[in-house]
C-alpha cells in the first residue's frame, strides 16, 4: 500500500497501486464524512483509509479505533461513488459484509504469510465473490523465469491448500486463479518468451509440427510439459 495524501489533513489515505487511477482526496473526504456521520462516528475515530484501486477504483476499506454499532455489522450505508467495507482496530474485529483484497492481506500479515502478501499486492484481486488475477494477460508473464510472476505462480501452487481453506472460510472461490495458472502452456510460454512455435520447438528439441499440433489441441505430453517448465 502506498500513501497518496492525508484525508481531513490527518488520516492516511493509501492506495494499492500508485500507478493506477484512484479517487481524489476531495472525492473520498465527502463520502467518508457521510459514512462516519451515518454511524455517529467522528473523524477522530478514523485510523486509515485504503483504496483497492487495482481491482476497483470505487472499492474502499476503512479502519476505525472504536466499536462500530452492532447494527452496522452488515453495512447498510449506500453511496453511488464508493463501495465501503470496514474493520475495527481491535483483536475482536467486526465482520465485514464483503471480503476484499485488503482484508485478505491483513489476514496474511497476521499469519505471517509474507510470500503470499507480495503475490496479493502485485497480481491477485478479490471482488467479494472470488479471487482473480488482476493483471491483464498481456502484462502477465507466468512462464518467463526472468519475471517475478514466474515465482508468484510457484508460490500460489505451493499455497493452494492454504488459499482454498481461506476461500472456504469467507465463502469465496479460488478456482479462477488456479485455472489461469494452468493455461495452454505452449501458447503461454511462446507469449511470455516472445517465441514462435518453430523457435520453441528448436529450444526444447521437438519437431515444429509436433509443437503446432500440441498447441492447437492443448494436448501436451508429459515429456513436452517437463521440457517447457524447465526451458
Amino acid at each position: 500500500m502506498k500513501p497518496v495524501g492525508k484525508l481531513f489533513n490527518k488520516v492516511p489515505y493509501l492506495v494499492r497501486d500508485i500507478h493506477s487511477k484512484y479517487k481524489s482526496i476531495h472525492e473520498v473526504e465527502e463520502v467518508i464524512s457521510d459514512f462516519m456521520s451515518y454511524y455517529m462516528l467522528t473523524i477522530d475515530n478514523l485510523i486509515d483509509v485504503f483504496s483497492n484501486n487495482r481491482d476497483n477504483i470505487s472499492n474502499f476499506h476503512i479502519k476505525v479505533n472504536t466499536k462500530m454499532p452492532e447494527e452496522s455489522v452488515y453495512i447498510d450505508f449506500h453511496n453511488d461513488e464508493l463501495d465501503i467495507t470496514f474493520e475495527e482496530s481491535k483483536d475482536n474485529k467486526t465482520s465485514t459484509q464483503k471480503i476484499n483484497s485488503l482484508i485478505i492481506i491483513d489476514i496474511l500479515k497476521q499469519e505471517e504469510e509474507y510470500d503470499l502478501i507480495e503475490v496479493f499486492n502485485e497480481i491477485i484481486g478479490c471482488d467479494g465473490k472470488k479471487l482473480f488475477i488482476s493483471l491483464t494477460k498481456e502484462k502477465l508473464k507466468l512462464f518467463d523465469p526472468k519475471s517475478k510472476h514466474y515465482a508468484y505462480r510457484k508460490i500460489l501452487i505451493e499455497k493452494k491448500g492454504y488459499l482454498e481453506n481461506l476461500s472456504t472460510e469467507f465463502s469465496i472461490s479460488s478456482e479462477e486463479v488456479y485455472e489461469e495458472l494452468y493455461p495452454n502452456i505452449i501458447k503461454a510460454v511462446c507469449k511470455d518468451l516472445n517465441l514462435t512455435y518453430k523457435a520453441l520447438a528448436f529450444e526444447i528439441g521437438y519437431k515444429a509440427d509436433t509443437i503446432n499440433k500440441a498447441a492447437s489441441t492443448n494436448k501436451i505430453s508429459e515429456q513436452i510439459y517437463l521440457s517447457l517448465i524447465h526451458i
